[in-house]
């Protein structure tokens, strides 16, 4: 596996991370009040999940702020509707898409924090992709939501998504892949010396 190819496989993954919203969650609990504010949260990711099986982008923005900004899992970062339309187009729709299959449970990590009208969610996925090419592995990751209240309804104003540099699917196939790299190559010196001293066994 090529550096460019992991990083390809590694953007590819990154606009599916916004099905960590759909969370599994929870019963509600009366105590930690506002009742009717976290259960339409949870409507609310559970709409963005059901956008997110159904490759409606345009459905998931109807849940955003048109600011919304959303950090991927590459850090790259959009800002408002256009910059996220542009990265799913690029990422999903292009002439040759990488992902072929995609599946993610995803759990809330806590109750939602709640400051007036805005709102703190966490919590983490394990998502499942099968490229284009064949190769399929498991991603866990972490996700964070912010969220507001405008005009009674709540939609999502940022989202931030990050997964453990030192301990991940892609971090694993490359040193899997370096393994391989250097077996071969040391199969390969074996291979050549011995045909060296044989050609010279002949000369002599």
């Amino acid at each position: 596996m090529s550096f460019k190819r992991l990083i390809a496989i590694l953007l590819s993954m990154l606009f599916w991370g916004l099905q960590a919203q759909a969370a599994t969650v929870p019963q509600l609990d009366p105590a930690g009040g506002r009742v009717e504010d976290r259960q339409q949260l949870r409507e609310l990711l559970d709409a963005m999940e059901r956008g997110i099986s159904a490759l409606d982008i345009e459905a998931l923005l109807k849940l955003t702020q048109p600011d919304v900004v959303i950090t991927w899992q590459n850090a790259e970062v959009s800002r408002g509707h256009e910059q996220v339309r542009a990265y799913y187009n690029r990422m999903i729709k292009g002439g040759a898409p990488i992902v072929r299959k995609f599946s993610t449970k995803a759990t809330l990590g806590g109750p939602a924090a709640f400051y007036g009208d805005s709102a703190v969610a966490y919590g983490t996925n394990v998502d499942r992709y099968e490229l284009a090419d064949g190769l399929a592995f498991t991603l866990n990751a972490n996700w964070s939501t912010a969220a507001v209240k405008v005009d009674g309804q709540w939609k999502v104003a940022a989202l931030h998504f990050s997964t453990n540099l030192f301990d991940n699917a892609l971090l694993k196939a490359a040193e899997r892949f370096a393994w391989y790299a250097a077996c071969a190559a040391l199969l390969l010196g074996v291979v050549l010396t011995w045909l060296v001293m044989r050609l010279r066994r002949k000369k002599v």
